[in-house]
């Protein structure tokens, strides 16, 4: 266990570093006290409260930098890691839990958000603990009374930390009914019971999810909206992480004759006998894609509270095969790394390169958070729609596809008298420099 927890913190350290991202940086000014009452502020990341409870009383004691921001996450994922190799333990052997633990410490998704300050690591290692202690009592009913309550705060955890995770729950309930265990029936009951707390402040998140999408669409759809490609990206992304590759022949290649290897290794597993680990999958997937239909809320990243139970799948029907996948996802980290434009939003290069006092514009001000958080204090204009100033802008094209579809911006630069004369391209960002003539 010590090696395995040892590697996945090691792969961990070398991502803990990087720039906060849009979301990451919303999240650090909404801890900082610069959102308005973290409750209110939760409201509108339409996630329960538990994540942004803890990462205040993580701020407390350890600051505001990247890294202390993303402890949470980071220790969240070293115990997913150990609850995977207890679980591949407690329903095979010993083998079993160190591949399946050897599987989930170099897993490039579960690295990724390892790594991030934001709620899905911690939604994923209270989900796999709740299972851990789940699976435990389903069988055998006279366990330590401690192993229950365990079971009860694991499971209250996850429901106050994610919305998605609520079929999870669902799905225990229906293999405790299953296994006519109506004891962990009544502890499941006890569970939603405490979201009684949450409903009314549920009801006010939903009715924002809902008019956000009514006044963005495209918005919605990129932060969770149903397409085709939804569920087949998100078994893509559980086994190559945030990767992908620009030549499109070469990455449908790569995606294919993984797939066909994991079909290979699946094609031996007893579902009936682990039957547990598929409710674990299917019905977070199935429910969560239903439910994009009304709510943009449908991403592979919020259903990472899965992916655990996908590893353990794989080394329960072959040991051997799965070895090979514990080196593929070595391969996938090692291009991952040296691969900059996945990584995440630079914004802290683009602080360093913006003068102080300049004028900076965007598409939109209120995607501004990863600026504010490195430390801006000046004015934000938005060219669609506001006059331009100073004899050179800085403007930072940051999702301009959803601020300005019609690029309103640029065509006020060139009305305006500016031309570009110099750009530079950060992972994940753009900024144009205008001059006037």
């Amino acid at each position: 266990m010590g090696y395995i927890l040892s590697l996945a913190l090691v792969l961990r350290l070398i991502f803990i570093n990087q720039s906060l991202w849009l979301d990451e940086s919303i999240e650090a000014l909404a801890l900082i006290g610069r959102m308005g009452p973290l409750m209110t502020y939760a409201l509108a990341d339409y996630q329960p409260p538990l994540y942004h409870l803890i990462g205040w009383v993580n701020t407390e004691l350890f600051g505001f930098s990247e890294i202390a921001l993303r402890l949470p996450s980071l220790m969240s994922g070293l115990l997913t890691v150990f609850f995977v190799v207890k679980i591949g333990e407690l329903v095979a052997s010993k083998k079993v839990g160190i591949i399946a633990g050897l599987l989930a410490a170099t897993n490039p998704l579960l690295i990724y958000y390892s790594v991030e300050g934001r709620t899905y690591a911690m939604t994923a290692f209270f989900v796999t603990a709740s299972f851990y202690y789940f699976i435990q009592l389903i069988a055998n009913k006279h366990v330590s009374k401690l192993y229950t309550f365990y079971y009860l705060l694991s499971t209250i955890c996850f429901i106050y930390t994610s919305y998605l995770s609520w079929f999870a729950l669902l799905a225990q309930g229906l293999y405790a009914l299953y296994k006519k265990r109506f004891d962990l029936v009544a502890l499941q009951f006890v569970s939603a019971l405490t979201l009684l707390a949450w409903l009314p402040s549920f009801v006010s998140s939903l009715s924002i999810g809902q008019s956000t999408r009514g006044n963005s669409p495209e918005w919605g759809r990129v932060v969770g909206g149903l397409e085709w490609k939804s569920l087949p990206l998100t078994w893509v992304k559980f086994n190559i992480g945030r990767l992908g590759f620009e030549n499109k022949p070469l990455y449908a290649g790569i995606v294919t004759a993984l797939g066909l290897f994991h079909l290979y290794i699946l094609k031996k597993l007893d579902y009936k006998k682990y039957s547990v680990f598929f409710l674990w999958i299917v019905p977070p997937i199935l429910l969560g894609l239903l439910t994009a239909y009304f709510l943009p809320v449908y991403s592979y990243f919020r259903l990472l509270f899965v992916l655990p139970a996908y590893l353990l799948l794989l080394p329960l029907s072959s040991l051997k095969l799965s070895k090979y996948l514990i080196y593929l996802n070595l391969i996938f980290l090692v291009i991952f790394m040296f691969s900059p434009r996945y990584h995440k939003e630079d914004w802290r290069s683009l602080m360093q390169d913006l003068p102080a006092n300049s004028v900076v514009a965007m598409p939109s001000r209120a995607q501004a958070a990863p600026l504010l958080y490195y430390g801006w204090t000046g004015d934000i204009l938005e060219p669609s729609h506001e006059d331009l100033t100073g004899n050179k802008v800085y403007y930072v094209r940051y999702v301009e596809d959803l601020f300005d579809v019609s690029k309103l911006g640029q065509a006020n630069f060139k009305d305006s008298g500016y031309t570009i004369t110099n750009q530079k391209v950060y992972s994940g960002i753009q900024m144009d420099i205008y001059a006037k003539q």
